[in-house]
Formats: structure tokens, C-alpha cells, sequence
């Protein structure tokens, strides 16, 4: 793109050029890597290797290879390509994982089962609510790998400090259009690092988000609880009686990885004036590793979901666990409304939630026998706030904010 541009606006021979951009075409390229090596391996140099395996390849016309760039005009907009070619394919594949979700949210909406608190059972949900709370953090996920790519759509050539000593900023425009690119407003002898964090930062979320999936997943696939679980036949290469949720754990995983790679993506925004390579061998591992993984990780979470296994007999069961226990604030509520102190109404129903899951005894009978909550509330008043269609009458509004997926 150089080399056209710069025939173009005859800052190097047109003929020189052609050849530039037509051998490109021609080239071997593995035998070209190979010959890079063999220069690196003598002078220590990666881009300079390259470049001077390219200007044997390209004969006469290969003096003007690189004619007037400094290394990172080439290497920090090619890698701005690359991680924008990859979010893109990243983005896809969470749309993939986003309507997984929303169909299980939609298949789910009115499923009751119980939501918890501190581990232990609070109040009514449903399993939608619940999938549909994912949705709409990877929705968010979405929006912020949109923006990462936008910050990182940029290109530099610049020069070897940013000041376009050699090149003017026509070429840098023109070629950042041909690469589809925006120019950098400015820069020094590279790009800076906010881009690469902001994006690293983008894909540590993504996978802080899925790692909460999958925790959740790990927690309901429990043996005592049996709610969610991964839908795969085996899982323990010596009990065979395991299913394990070893792919949720793998994510699990995968996430702590993400977040130290988006630390050390943050640690490379501080160089020395305008250029050092501390950063170039911390990019090198941590900009690949993070797309491959983080990738991985929604393209392996999509499959969990697509396959989860939603147990709602076994919800419904866990349910009726505390016998209706947890139903208890609607009553403390009411009880306050109709004149209770709220000490008081909050000593009494603890104590009836107490009773109920002690004696085996549903709250709401207990409390339309106690005489205490009876001279408040009548039986049909306390069989409705012991009802859990009470808990889950604004499920369809609570969608509805999210629109149709």
C-alpha cells in the first residue's frame, strides 16, 4: 500500500512501484519467511530481516522497499489490522452465544425456580430471568468490543518519531484509506498503548462475563442442587457414575488468563520518550493468546448452552425446600403496611419461617393460624403474598426491556 501510494504521488518511480506491488503478488512466501529467518538469525533484527529478504525478492524495484518508514509505521498498523479483522470474527461469534442465551431465555421465562443469596435460598426467579441477566451483559460485552474496535481501526506512518519527517501526512491518509483504517491524530514512533489495552481490557470482560456463566453453571450443575447441567454423557475417567462440568470449568480457567494479559496490556502504555521494546515481546504473546482464548471461550460456551440440560422438575423440588420460607418478606412487608411495627413483624415471621422449615409446615398455613399475623392480614391476603406468582408478576415487563433478542 506504501509503495502505491508513494508512485502515486511520485516520491519513488512509478516502475518501482508497479514491481513493488505486483512481485508482492509473486512472491514464495514461505520461501521468503525462511530467508527472513536466516538474515535474523545473523543481524537480530525482525523487520529489517524481512525487509531485506523482500528487497532480494524484488530485484532492482526492492531499494525502495520501505523507503522512508521507521519498523512500527509497518508493524503497529498491520497489527491494527489484524486485531480489528479479529474482533470482527470475535463479535460474530458472541452474536452466536447471545441468541443461544436468548432462546434459552425465552424457552424459560416463566420456569420458577428459587434465587439465592450469599449461597443461600431468597426469593422466587425464574431460570429466563436468569439466562436472560447473561444476555444482556453480553449484550454489553458487545457494545464495548465495538468500541474497542473502533479504537484500535487506526494506522500510523508517521516516521521513527511521529513527525513525519520523511513522508508527509498525504501518504499516511492514503494509505490508511486503502487498509480501511483511520489515521492516528498523532503519534510517536508508535501507536499508543490505550488502543491495545482498551481492546485487551474489551476481551478480559468478555471473559469475566462468560466466567460468571460458568460459575453459575459449575454451581447449579452441584449434586445437591441438580438444576443446570452440562449436557455431556461422561466425566470422571474413574467414577463412572460423574458427569462433571469440566468445559464451564475450562472457561473458568481460561478468564484468569484473559485478566493478566489485560494487566500486562496496561503495564505497556509506559515506555521511554518516544519508543522503547519493553512492550514488543509482552505484545507478541498476549495479543494473540487473549483473541485465541477469549474466542475459544465463547465458541466453547455457546456449545454449553445450546446443550444445557435445564432440570425443572428438580427447581420446583428445591423450591419447597424451606416451605415457603422464602416468601417471608412479602408477609413482613404487608404486616408493616397494616400498622406492625417492623421489629416486631420481622421477629414474627423469622420466627414462622423458622417453624415452617423446622416442623415441615408451609409458612403460609402457619401464619393463617398465628393470631398475631391473622389480626393483620386475612387468609386469602396471606395465601396470595405465599403464592410465587406474586414474586414473578412483572417477568413479561422485565423481557420486555430487553426487546425481542
Amino acid at each position: 500500500a506504501v509503495a502505491r501510494v508513494q508512485g502515486d504521488l511520485g516520491l519513488i518511480p512509478d516502475e518501482a512501484s508497479r514491481a513493488i506491488v505486483e512481485g508482492l503478488d509473486r512472491v514464495d512466501i514461505p520461501r521468503l519467511i525462511a530467508r527472513a529467518k536466516e538474515i535474523e538469525a545473523r543481524i537480530g533484527h525482525d523487520v529489517l530481516s524481512f525487509v531485506r529478504a523482500l528487497e532480494e525478492e524484488l530485484g532492482e524495484a526492492g531499494r525502495f522497499v520501505h523507503f522512508g518508514l521507521t519498523s512500527y509505521d509497518v508493524v503497529d498498523t498491520a497489527r491494527s489490522m489484524a486485531m480489528r479483522d479479529a474482533l470482527a470474527i470475535l463479535i460474530d461469534a458472541l452474536d452466536r452465544l447471545r441468541a443461544a442465551v436468548w432462546e434459552k431465555a425465552e424457552q424459560y421465562k416463566l420456569t420458577p425456580m428459587v434465587g439465592r443469596t450469599h449461597g443461600v435460598h431468597a426469593e422466587p426467579i425464574t431460570a429466563g430471568l436468569k439466562f436472560l441477566l447473561w444476555y444482556a451483559e453480553l449484550s454489553r460485552d458487545r457494545e464495548r468490543l465495538l468500541s474497542a474496535k473502533e479504537a484500535i481501526s487506526v494506522g500510523k506512518i508517521s516516521g521513527s518519531v511521529g513527525t513525519y519527517a520523511h513522508l508527509s501526512p498525504e501518504v499516511e491518509r492514503r494509505v490508511c484509506s486503502l487498509l480501511g483504517l483511520a489515521p492516528a491524530p498523532i503519534s510517536n514512533q508508535a501507536l499508543q498503548r490505550d488502543r491495545h489495552a482498551q481492546v485487551l481490557t474489551a476481551l478480559a470482560i468478555v471473559g469475566g462475563t462468560l466466567e460468571k456463566m460458568a460459575t453459575e453453571i459449575r454451581n447449579l450443575h452441584r449434586t445437591e442442587i441438580g438444576e443446570l447441567l452440562e449436557g455431556k454423557p461422561h466425566g470422571s475417567s474413574s467414577m463412572p457414575h460423574k458427569r462433571n462440568p469440566s468445559t464451564c470449568e475450562t472457561i473458568s480457567g481460561l478468564a484468569r488468563l484473559l485478566r493478566a494479559n489485560a494487566l500486562a496490556a496496561l503495564e505497556n502504555m509506559a515506555v521511554w520518550h518516544e519508543q522503547d521494546l519493553t512492550r514488543s515481546s509482552v505484545e507478541r504473546v498476549v495479543i494473540p493468546d487473549s483473541f485465541l482464548a477469549c474466542h475459544f471461550m465463547v465458541h466453547r460456551m455457546t456449545e454449553v448452552m445450546e446443550n444445557l440440560e435445564v432440570e425443572e422438575e428438580r427447581m420446583r423440588e428445591n423450591l419447597g425446600m424451606t416451605y415457603g420460607a422464602i416468601f417471608s418478606q412479602a408477609l413482613l412487608l404487608k404486616l408493616v403496611e397494616r400498622g406492625m411495627a417492623r421489629w416486631k413483624a420481622h421477629e414474627l415471621v423469622a420466627g414462622l419461617a423458622r417453624r415452617a422449615q423446622e416442623e415441615g409446615v408451609p409458612l403460609g398455613e402457619l401464619a393463617s393460624r398465628d393470631p398475631e399475623c391473622s389480626h393483620f392480614l386475612s387468609g386469602e391476603e396471606i395465601s396470595e403474598l405465599t403464592d410465587i406468582r406474586y414474586f414473578l408478576r412483572w417477568v413479561e415487563e422485565i423481557f420486555g426491556r430487553l426487546g425481542a433478542g
